[in-house]
């Protein structure tokens, strides 16, 4: 069958059917008198049959059976002509077939009927030839034998029953089949259906007749027709294969399938309906074509499910509905993303685009200025609606019924949905990240007016591989209380009824706008806590990596994983029997059969828990279930000892058994077992407890020393960058000596052995063993770096390490490591050999033969400017940082580069580097000169890679400046190179007037060393047009600079101290524009009278460059579109300031640009000669112009795209249209948020130290007002809001008394309120109320032509929680001045309120309002706070830096060209316009102190190259010399009106804008260096003060008078307070400087953390101020008299004989430098608290204590009761 012959087929059908059909008038009316007596009648009649018939026989019995029907169809025309099989095939599109059908039954004579109706299968193909070969089966019946006595069981089984009274039954039953959804396939299926069954030539009987009537909203609801007879089906659905692939044509593609067995019965009666369904089993599974493949996939990605729907629908009444779902578990991995990735992509069609070459079409603009009819164009603003009929409006009415509301209900529960985020590869995946929620809602009345109630709890958790344990992400509700609770989270949606339009007010000043259509609510009343660890953000983002590359598709490299979940690995030397009938392990793959396994030495096996045999599942609320989690035992015996141990492996550790054994000199033999996980699965190591870790690029032998003392023996291979565990034997010898050789057979094995077990007595020991070659004469010595680290381990099974379980690890390393920094390769050469080794640009080597204090390196720069430079130096641990390299040919030429030298390792690291990359790209000849005016070094224009560039060695490391000269210029004024991420411009002047303008960009290399200076051309033309141009300066004599199509060149003005102009023109053509300035930032359209039409300028100014860019016009750039809409009137219009007036007729339009760009861009209009109007064509407006006293026009300005239409018209209507005013429109949907609060705690699980912990919590109580009939709220001023709190809380207590108060309450003289009627009757009458404001608010609205967004985080904080802190607030916004809360309302920290304007014709966003609000706070951190932060974000195990990716992405900056540097500072893209942009001022106070936490310092850690700037900021000069203390950084706010601006033009504007402001105010960070007391903070105060006496007055004047007495006097207590206040703090800053000084000459770390917590504890008063100070001063002296006797003692039991020593010398320092610091102490603290008392402004404190650590390291919930015990704990012991 062809789509001609199904064309045909249905169109002979339809002619067919409709033919004699009469159509009921619609006056038709059967009255229900008639219908009664027709059915009495009908009933009299069957009764009267019943007594006839009393016999029942079968009147009909019938049988059809067919044994196959195929269909075959195909594209195309008919082929019954043709007969040509081949050609059949050839378009063939499908093959439809059904095997064996067979339909029976017969009818009694009752009229009842039994039938029988089978279908063994029903198969489809893909019968395109392009299918041949590969799946084509789509679908078919599975082979599923059948109960009754073998056979294969049919595809579908349908009985039916009806009995004599019409009761009806039927039994549908279809068993598993297999379906294959091809989305392409099936859009093609439904293309060949979905054709014309039109008759080409339709009669008038035929023809359409369009009946289009609008309805009304009004209550209608459907109600169904129930049948009288019963009526019963029941259909069952087994388990059918739905299947989704990513590639048809894969014959191995992977797929998804859906399985699931479905129930389903209905029941009709009279009086109601009945239906249940019920989904069993209902899963999601991973599938292969390939058949083999598909036994391995035994992943799930949703678990097996089962969903209950019951539905009840009584006669005349409102549905109700029961959704039940229970555990939902459903598991994502990065390979089911893929998976869906690629198939979701599949469902598009693919479509082939027509791609063009050759010439594109070029438009004639030659009459683009011309005056043009409108009614030619077809504008979408000018379009008229089309009118309707008013009788269809009156007919609606009469049409409606309205029916009562019928109570319709749906209730939806989902007891537990469980998502699962694995990690992993294929299906080899463990589970990372748990989200487990629960669902409870409820929907009424979706017919009328819908309404949502529902809750949300959730619970999330990450899985700590470490412990085996899952952690909580989301916290429980009230900790860890036995009453906590699941986070919940209500949302709610409602439909609001329609009502009349917007309401002004009694008062004509507030409008009473309408409920929205629809309303979304989602509201959390619990604070949302989470807790984000360490491990949890190694968790985090390996999951955002990997499901990363699966959407973008990367194909990931194949991790080799062990078959099972746990491996055990025997390193001991030692045969080791596994005991399986003792532990909870068996043996994988073999789970019953074997009871013990011996492993012999390094050999494995698998294993498997015993009851992971069976499937694993994830239960209900995982976090509370693993409580009760006990740890896994694995029993081993050492068969050469007889010895039996239990193991406990569920976490992640290392454990010391001790074994019953010893050997001379007396050593006690043992085992470390070492769990560790990768990816989920657990490898437990047995092994010594002596590791070798080689760093070195060569394999090394171990050897250790026999019994007999005079031989070694081979123990094992060290591979490069690898661990090497050796055996017990080698480990417990008489010696504990082991020597090494590295695996090349040139070296013989070291001379000097490593004596492990010295590492007791001498931790910080290192050797450095001399391996010789075996031909002295062929070859250097070989040196290896041997430095040892021990590791004090748990011991067996306990929580306790000893001495005894200390583990050793042995490192290897170079003994120093060449890295080449700079952009071109250097040669090296050890002195002693002849061989020179070429080291490129980024790589590194280790000098394995180099010899610390005894071996010279010889270096070569190859080749820098066809020149040699050779620098020999000789090896040694303290070497200088300036290598000076020399000319091979021209003995004066010297280089100087900078050498980075390391040695945390325990080796040398020596980094070549130079400190200036100089590019040029300003295709002219520059010099670069430093202080020393003999130094110049030229940069010729054709070099393409850097200049080597720096200072001499004397000033290499202190401030730079250099000279720059172009070409034959003066030498510019010195700038500075040191202040990388800057911008700017140097100017060159000529002795002819000319000016050389270089824009200077300074770019920080990747690894920091490094600066990369581009010097660019400050005035850069881009050509983005498709042909050249051509550029003329004004008042020039030079002659026209081409600009190339698609290319950008360098401008180099000759007039800059004059009008700096260009005008521009086509190249080859003598028209050009009109002169325009390129000074300012700005946009415009140059007209020309030529087939172009205009150019279109953009100028991008910018601090180091000035970008013009030139483009073709295309239609919708020029400025305005003039359209005259009027009927009689002409509108005459002129560029302001110009004389040429013109003219626009009606029924005209004209597009306009400015005649004179450089002039006032406004244009000026009017009509009939009248007062002329002016419009700068940049604001969106509406308005009238009387023209005469009773003719009116409007114009109406508005945005059609990024063009700008001035229309003008008498039609209002076409006006307002036009404009599409949405202020008063009806919101079609508002979304509010509302979250009480969110808490964020960032801990360090390693160190178990919460580092931070931030907040964005609710307001106090706010008290507002409003009008009797108001719908606003408005909040009083802070005054009167402490008044009314304080008046309201006596109130409460005297009713809670049982006291009668008043009704009427007078406060503070002003206001008269009444709490019980929550009314104000003084000043003003309206209503109040008593409200908070949550901790985030955020509502959004959308309307027919406009979006809004409304946000507010009330308040923010961020809490230091380390124990120790300087500054236990690290952020919180500053408070109110009290002189400033009678003028000021409470404000949230952050507000922001976004209008965007939707236009259906345009593209262009338009925001008409963006304005971001963020007030005062401040910024509080120490250097404990910061190290503490680098620790939480660095990994356990960082990386190695790549310095080759490092220095590629260097040149890569290095060598942007001018056109890349052009797009990129004037990058095009989506432009949006911005009618007002407003971001608020910032205004700073940062504090920084150089003390703080000392514990989270690690000496062992090394520090990278890019942290060394961090370090050298922070301990800059020394400790009393970095302390900054409330330094006010203003930073003014950022405003645009009217303007075009794409998103990343705004974003680079507002960066620089704010950090331009920050660099500027740098110099406040001097005034505010502690040594100096701060005389920046003093100024402040004082000007603050006089501030506050200005204006305080004059608002409290318009107050009234007693108000302006009431300022007066609090100006003068503000005055007095910042006065005296800031200079009491000056002496207090500068004694507290001296104290921290001394506090740390007393060498004890201990003295210093306690003294920084007396410190931090703020005095209440000035009197406890004062007292505090006492005590610091009697303390001082009892404790350095003291420590002369404690501090010896106590080092001698914590070091030993050393510690002694130790002690002595503390003790004396403290007994001097403690009663200083004490003295100091004093009087710093009483001059703080004369401050404070001065003071007006309140302290801010933590939200809460740092969170209790359990010894087991497992994170918990945050328990407050914990918290403050562990506190007051704490405060007591120090």
């Amino acid at each position: 069958m062809s789509e001609e012959d199904y064309s045909m087929l249905m169109l002979v059908v339809n002619e067919n059917l409709s033919e004699g059909q009469i159509s009921a008038p619609s006056s038709m009316l059967i009255k229900e008198e008639n219908v009664t007596e027709a059915l009495a009648g009908l009933a009299v009649i069957l009764e009267d049959e019943g007594a006839v018939q009393e016999r029942i026989f079968t009147k009909i019995k019938f049988l059809f059976e067919m044994e196959c029907l195929k269909v075959q169809l195909c594209h195309g025309s008919s082929f019954l002509e043709e007969k040509l099989p081949e050609k059949r095939l050839a378009c063939s599109l499908a093959t439809f077939q059904l095997s064996k059908l067979s339909i029976a039954g017969r009818m009694q004579s009752d009229s009842s009927l039994e039938a029988n109706i089978y279908l063994v299968n029903c198969i489809l193909d893909d019968s395109r030839p392009s299918r041949i070969g590969l799946l084509t089966r789509l679908m078919e019946r599975k082979s599923v034998v059948s109960m009754r006595g073998g056979g294969y069981r049919n595809m579908v089984d349908l009985d039916f029953d009806q009995k004599s009274n019409g009761d009806k039954s039927i039994q549908v039953n279809i068993v598993n089949f297999k379906l294959v959804l091809s989305i392409e396939y099936l859009i093609s299926l439904a293309n060949f259906f979905a054709v014309d069954k039109k008759p080409k030539h339709p009669t008038a009987a035929t023809q359409p007749v369009k009946t289009e009537k609008k309805t009304k909203a009004v209550k209608s609801y459907e109600v169904a027709v129930l049948p009288s007879t019963n009526t019963k089906l029941k259909l069952k659905l087994d388990q059918p294969d739905i299947i989704l692939l990513e590639n048809m044509n894969d014959s191995n593609s992977l797929g998804i399938v859906l399985n699931n067995e479905m129930d389903l019965s209905v029941v009709i009666n009279p009086d109601k309906m009945i239906v249940a369904v019920t989904f069993s089993n209902l899963q999601l599974l991973p599938y292969c074509c390939n058949l083999q493949k598909q036994l391995d996939l035994d992943a799930e990605i949703l678990s097996p499910t089962t969903i209950t729907v019951l539905v009840n629908a009584p006669t005349g009444k409102g549905m109700h509905i029961d959704v039940n779902m229970r555990e939902i578990i459903i598991h994502i991995s990065p390979d089911t993303i893929r998976l869906l990735t690629a198939i979701s992509n599949s469902f598009a069609v693919n479509s082939v685009l027509e791609e063009h070459t050759g010439n594109s079409v070029i438009n004639d603009y030659s009459n683009l200025w011309q005056v043009k009819p409108w009614k030619d164009e077809g504008f979408w603003f000018i379009k008229t609606e089309l009118a309707e009929e008013a009788l269809n409006f009156l007919e609606e009415e009469v049409a409606v019924l309205e029916v009562t509301d019928l109570q319709e209900l749906l209730i939806v529960e989902i007891k537990t949905m469980i998502i699962i985020l694995e990690a992993g590869v294929g299906t080899t995946t463990v589970p990372m990240m748990l989200l487990e929620l629960s669902f409870t809602g409820e929907v009424r009345d979706w017919s009328a007016l819908l309404s949502v109630g529902s809750s949300l709890s959730v619970e999330a958790a990450y899985y700590n591989e470490k412990l085996s344990i899952w952690e909580p992400l989301i916290e429980t509700v009230d900790g860890q209380n036995k009453d906590c609770r699941s986070w919940e989270l209500i949302v709610e949606m409602h439909k609001n009824d329609e009502t009349n339009g917007p309401l002004l007010g009694d008062d004509l000043d507030e409008v009473h706008f309408q409920a929205a259509a629809m309303t979304f609510n989602v509201i959390s009343q619990d604070n949302l806590e989470l807790t984000v660890t360490k491990t949890a953000l190694t968790v985090i983002t390996s999951l955002a990596k990997a499901f990363g590359e699966a959407v973008s598709k990367q194909v990931q490299l194949k991790k080799e994983l062990p078959p099972s979940a746990y491996t055990v690995r025997n390193y001991t030397g030692l045969d080791i029997t596994l005991l399986f009938d003792k532990g909870d392990f068996l043996l994988f793959e073999k789970t019953d059969e074997i009871s013990e396994v011996v492993l012999e030495r390094e050999a494995y096996a698998s294993l498997i828990l015993k009851q992971a045999a069976q499937k694993k599942s994830f239960g209900k609320s995982v976090l509370k279930e693993q409580e009760s989690k006990e740890e896994h035992c694995l029993v081993i015996k050492l068969n050469n000892m007889n010895v039996i141990r239990e193991l406990y492996v569920t976490k992640t550790n290392n454990r010391y058994f001790q074994l019953p054994h010893r050997t001379y000199p007396g050593d006690q033999w043992g085992f470390v077992v070492d769990v560790s996980t990768d990816y989920g699965y657990k490898t437990i190591t047995l092994r010594s407890h002596v590791q070798v870790h080689n760093h070195l690029t060569i394999p090394v032998e171990v050897y250790y020393m026999t019994d007999r003392g005079n031989e070694v023996d081979f123990c094992g291979v060290a591979k490069p960058k690898s661990l090497l565990n050796l055996p017990l034997n080698a480990v417990y010898t008489p010696t504990n000596e082991l020597f090494f050789r590295p695996k090349d057979n040139g070296h013989t094995i070291s001379i000097v052995p490593f004596v492990w077990k010295e590492l007791l007595k001498d931790p910080n020991l290192r050797n450095v063993l001399q391996c010789n070659p075996r031909d002295r004469n062929d070859g250097l010595p070989l040196f290896i770096n041997v430095i040892g680290e021990i590791e004090q381990v748990y011991f067996e099974n306990s929580q306790k390490k000893t001495i005894a379980s200390t583990c050793y690890v042995i490192h290897l390393y170079p003994t120093a490591v060449l890295c080449n920094l700079l952009p071109l390769p250097i040669a090296y050469t050890l002195k002693g050999t002849n061989e020179e080794l070429l080291l490129r640009s980024g790589d590194t080597t280790e000098l394995l033969t180099a010899q610390i204090n005894a071996t010279t390196i010889i270096l070569t720069v190859v080749n820098y400017q066809g020149q040699n430079y050779v620098c020999s130096k000789h090896l040694k641990t303290q070497m200088e940082e300036v290598w000076t390299f020399e000319a091979v040919d021209q003995k004066k030429a010297t280089l100087d580069l900078g050498a980075h030298i390391q040695c945390d390792s325990g080796f040398i690291q020596i980094s070549i580097y130079c400190p200036f990359w100089m590019m040029n790209k300003t295709s002219l000849q520059l010099s670069y000169r430093t202080d020393d005016s003999t130094n110049v070094i030229l940069h010729a224009p054709e070099l393409t890679e850097p200049v080597l560039f720096s200072f001499r060695p004397k000033v290499f490391f202190s401030k730079k400046k250099v000279n720059l000269k172009v070409e034959k210029s003066e030498w510019s004024e010195k700038f500075s190179l040191d202040t990388v991420g800057s911008s700017g411009t140097v100017t060159c002047n000529t002795r002819n007037g000319v000016s050389y303008e270089i824009g200077v960009k300074i770019h920080l290399s990747g690894l920091g060393l490094s600066k990369i200076v581009v010097f660019s051309p400050f005035y850069l033309l881009v050509n983005k047009a498709n042909f050249d141009v051509e550029v003329h300066e004004t008042l020039s004599e030079n002659a026209w600079v081409t600009v190339s199509a698609l290319q950008c060149v360098p401008f180099w003005p000759k007039y800059q101290n004059k009008k700096k102009e260009i005008m521009l023109r086509v190249a080859g053509t003598t028209e050009t524009t009109k002169a325009f300035t390129y000074q300012n930032m700005h946009s415009v359209l140059l007209a020309l009278d030529n087939s172009r039409g205009g150019l279109c300028v953009d100028c991008y100014v910018m601090e180091s460059s000035t970008i013009i860019t030139i483009d073709a016009y295309v239609d919708g750039l020029a400025a305005v579109r003039l359209v005259n809409h009027c009927l009689t009137q002409s509108i005459e219009y002129h560029q302001s300031g110009l004389k040429d007036i013109f003219s626009l007729k009606p029924g005209e339009f004209q597009l306009y640009t400015w005649d004179e760009p450089s002039a006032v861009q406004e244009l000026v209009w009017s009509a009939g000669g009248n007062e002329p109007q002016k419009n700068s064509l940049v604001v969106d407006g509406i308005g009238e112009y009387k023209v005469f006293h009773d003719v009116t026009i409007y114009w109406v300005s508005f945005l059609d795209g990024i063009q700008r239409v001035l229309l003008f018209t008498d039609d209002l209507a076409l006006a307002t249209t036009a404009q599409c005013a949405g202020e008063l429109e009806r919101a079609d949907q508002e979304v509010n948020l509302n979250f009480f609060g969110i808490g964020l705690s960032l801990v360090d699980d390693c160190l178990k130290k919460e580092v931070i912990y931030l907040t964005i919590t609710s307001s106090g109580i706010v008290w507002e007002f409003s009008k009797l009939n108001g719908q606003r709220y408005k909040p009083f001023n802070v005054k009167e809001c402490q008044v009314l709190e304080s008046a309201y809380q006596k109130y409460i207590l005297d009713v809670k008394l049982n006291k009668k108060p008043k009704k009427r309450l007078v406060l503070d003289g002003k206001l008269e309120v009444d709490f019980q009627e929550e009314t104000m009757f003084r000043p003003h009458h309206k209503r109040i109320r008593r409200t908070f404001q949550s901790g985030f608010w955020a509502q959004f609205k959308t309307f027919p032509h406009q979006l809004q967004l409304h946000t507010k985080i009330n308040r923010l904080q961020i809490d230091n929680q380390l124990e120790d802190a300087v500054f236990p607030t690290v952020l919180a916004p500053v408070p109110i001045p009290k002189s400033m809360v009678s003028d000021t309302t409470p404000k949230p920290f952050t507000e922001a309120s976004i209008i965007l304007r939707k236009n259906e014709h345009s593209t262009v966003k338009q925001y008409k309002y963006f304005k971001i609000l963020i007030q005062e706070f401040h910024v509080k951190v120490d250097q404990g706070f910061i190290n503490a932060m680098i620790t939480l974000f660095t990994p356990e195990k960082p990386k190695e830096t790549d310095k080759l990716e490092h220095i590629k992405l260097d040149f890569k900056i290095a060598h942007t060209d001018l056109k890349e540097l052009a797009s990129i500072t004037a990058s095009q893209g989506q432009k949006n316009f911005y009618d007002l942009l407003h971001f608020s001022p910032l205004k700073v106070h940062i504090s920084f102190s150089m003390q703080g936490s000392s514990s989270l310092d690690d000496p062992k850690t090394p520090t990278q190259i890019h942290s060394d700037f961090i370090n050298l900021l922070l301990q800059s000069v020394g400790v009393t010399l970095t302390e900054i203390h409330d330094v006010v950084f203003k930073l003014a706010f950022f405003e645009r009106e009217h303007v075009f601006m794409t998103q990343q033009q705004l974003t680079s504007k507002v960066v620089s804008h704010y950090t331009e402001q920050g660099v500027k105010q740098l110099y406040v960070l001097v005034l505010g260096l502690d040594v100096i007391g701060n005389p920046f903070g003093l100024v402040t105060g004082i000007g603050r003060g006089v501030e506050d006496l200005f204006y305080e007055p004059f608002q409290g004047a318009i107050q009234g008078p007693e108000e302006f007495a009431e300022g007066l006097a609090l100006g003068m207590k503000s005055l007095f307070g910042h006065a005296v206040g800031g200079a009491a703090g000056v002496v207090s800053r500068i004694t507290g400087t001296l104290g921290k000084g001394v506090a740390a000459l007393t060498l004890d770390d201990e003295y210093q953390r306690n003294r920084r917590e007396a410190m931090n504890r703020k005095p209440a008063n000035i009197q406890e101020g004062l007292a505090r100070g006492g005590k610091s001063l009697v303390l001082g002296v009892f404790d350095g008299v003291t420590g002369v006797f404690v501090k010896p003692v106590e080092g001698a039991k914590e070091e030993g004989v050393e510690g002694f020593f130790k002690g002595v010398g503390k003790g004396m320092v403290g007994l001097i430098t403690r009663p200083t610091s004490g003295v100091i102490d004093f009087a710093s603290g009483s001059f703080d608290a004369v401050k404070r008392a001065a003071e007006i402004n309140e302290e801010t404190h933590r939200i809460r204590p740092p969170r209790y650590f359990y010894p087991d390291g497992i994170m918990r919930a945050y328990n407050r009761y914990e918290a403050e015990g562990n506190r007051l704990l704490k405060a007591h012991l120090f």
